[in-house]
């Protein structure tokens, strides 16, 4: 387990993972919704063996982060995230955003561009209209009582159970997805957040918008695109269309369905996140 932190911004706990040495380049790393830090463990501790500080905080609302009743806007989760850079002194920062985190992350560099060096947009949203219709559901009137009903502290030991997992054949990875989603949605608090955050994003025809189309992303800054070539939640589609927009971008497409390319693939992602990083 890494070592954690904890820094308390607006009266809000804000609880973060640091790993490598102190005085190394940060690579800052921002997970997605109904996920926490975690969910980078395998590439954070490949990057920090390659030499670089790594911050991997859980978002507010999220992990072990306070679960506030309000500010799950994305400028909120941005403003957050700059605390905890300036509380480190953390400046030219490589920022890496996967699926929601990826919009948070456009949005830190469209606020604060003096801590940004380079982008790195993971499965990111924010970059279009179209998404897994089950997050569109997600947004419809009703679909909180019927998460509250599913996922709660009664059922939650159930989906633990490793019996069950065999006999649906589910993968290590699927199962940790479960576990993280299990715990950003058992709690009142949680599912809270959870919903504001998801209906700040998504409504029931897509995502709100593209960032890029409202002119978030500078088109000289330096940007890594990693998507998996079929991606289930949000479509490839997104990355060829981001990579044509931005001029100073790289794109790196990996094989396979996985929504977590960084996760499912960390070797290869820390390969080519370091070698970006080292080219730019």
């Amino acid at each position: 387990m890494a070592p954690r932190g904890v820094i308390r911004h607006q009266g809000r706990l804000l609880s973060y993972q640091d790993l490598g040495p102190v005085d190394a380049p940060v690579v800052l790393l921002i997970h997605g919704m109904v996920s926490d830090s975690t969910t980078f463990s395998r590439a954070a501790e490949q990057l920090a063996e390659r030499g670089y500080r790594v911050l991997a905080p859980d978002l507010l609302g999220h992990g072990d982060s306070d679960k506030p009743e309000d500010g799950y806007e994305l400028a909120d989760f941005a403003d957050s995230l700059a605390a905890l850079l300036a509380e480190l002194d953390a400046r030219d920062v490589s920022v890496v955003g996967h699926s929601f985190g990826g919009a948070v992350a456009m949005q830190l560099a469209h606020d604060r561009p003096e801590l940004v060096r380079r982008l790195v947009l993971v499965s990111a949203g924010g970059l279009g209209r179209r998404v897994h219709p089950v997050l569109r559901a997600a947004t419809l009137p009703g679909a909180h009582s019927l998460v509250r009903f599913v996922v709660n502290h009664r059922t939650a030991a159930l989906y633990r159970r490793p019996r069950l997992h065999r006999s649906l054949r589910l993968s290590p990875d699927v199962v940790a997805n479960l576990g993280r989603a299990g715990r950003g949605l058992v709690s009142p608090p949680a599912r809270t957040a959870f919903f504001s955050t998801l209906k700040m994003a998504i409504d029931p025809f897509g995502q709100r918008g593209s960032l890029l189309e409202s002119e978030h992303v500078r088109l000289d800054l330096p940007t890594l695109i990693v998507w998996s070539e079929r991606d289930p939640v949000v479509p490839v589609a997104h990355a060829y269309e981001t990579h044509a927009h931005l001029r100073n971008s790289t794109l790196a497409i990996f094989p396979g369905s996985s929504h977590q390319p960084h996760h499912h693939s960390a070797q290869r992602f820390t390969q080519v996140v370091s070698d970006f990083i080292a080219a730019t």
